[in-house]
């Protein structure tokens, strides 16, 4: 039996290390970590027909890419998410709101929105309002995590924790922020943890991933009664997020075992 090396398609350059490291398999693979890369275009001498293992499709990439199209997933599927309008179709605004690009990343592209004259001042410098959403900021909600997720659950998580001289404190992104894993007490994980994975997976399966990173929002417990229920939003879910070293090793052992469970159902309906 001749076996094949995955494709994985991505312009993420943190994701290069996994290119050579998946092992071989039974079935032709490609793997898209954010690409829209087609079949044809990634096998482009392979007969047509040749069956071919999917890790995030083409439709489900694009879904997870534009935010607008996300939204809208969420939205139909009923994932907690922040409430939301297009900026070129909103019937009213509460503030403090966040307006985003909907290719916006990174911490680009987006802008907190404190007071009408703020929004009177973006939609003056900022024609093409078709390409932009606006949504309530949870401003009570003070911590935020990612949980990387498949269809089976979380397999590997950080949370998302301020640097203590960042500036632009209202929103998280690498470049102001570092990554605390799970096994460190300043993960401090909420203690309706499995309804959050349960949401994330939601939204997976909402715009249609295979495997993806959930950037999560929530309220913190400190000081709280023992009862207490934080509250959370699923900010946005990330079909090629950053990979570091440790997600790396994590995403080496998750990728095989979505590919085989393809392998071993397909041609099942």
């Amino acid at each position: 039996m001749k076996l094949h090396r995955p494709q994985i398609r991505t312009k993420n350059h943190t994701a290069a290390p996994l290119r050579n490291s998946l092992g071989e398999f039974a079935m032709r693979c490609i793997i898209r970590l954010g690409s829209r890369t087609t079949v044809a275009e990634a096998f482009p001498r392979m007969p047509q027909g040749r069956p071919v293992i999917e890790v995030n499709t083409v439709e489900a990439c694009h879904n997870s890419g534009d935010k607008i199209l996300m939204k809208q997933c969420f939205t139909r599927a009923g994932v907690k998410t922040a409430n939301w309008s297009r900026l070129n179709d909103y019937d009213s605004i509460t503030f403090p709101s966040i307006i985003k690009h909907k290719n916006s990343c990174k911490g680009e592209g987006i802008y907190l929105i404190l007071a009408q004259a703020d929004l009177d001042e973006f939609l003056a410098n900022h024609r093409d309002t078709q390409n932009y959403i606006i949504e309530a900021f949870a401003s009570n909600m003070a911590k935020e995590y990612r949980l990387h997720v498949t269809t089976d659950g979380c397999f590997y998580t950080c949370r998302k924790m301020l640097k203590a001289d960042a500036e632009d404190r209202w929103h998280r992104h690498d470049s102001n922020s570092v990554w605390i894993m799970e096994e460190n007490p300043l993960f401090e994980k909420p203690s309706n943890w499995d309804d959050m994975i349960a949401e994330s997976v939601k939204a997976l399966n909402a715009v249609g991933l295979d495997v993806g990173a959930v950037d999560l929002k929530c309220q913190s417990e400190k000081g709280r009664r023992d009862d207490f229920i934080p509250e959370f939003i699923i900010l946005e879910i990330n079909s090629a997020p950053s990979i570091a070293s440790v997600t790396e090793v994590k995403y080496r052992e998750e990728l095989p075992k979505i590919i085989n469970d393809k392998i071993a159902n397909y041609g099942r309906s």
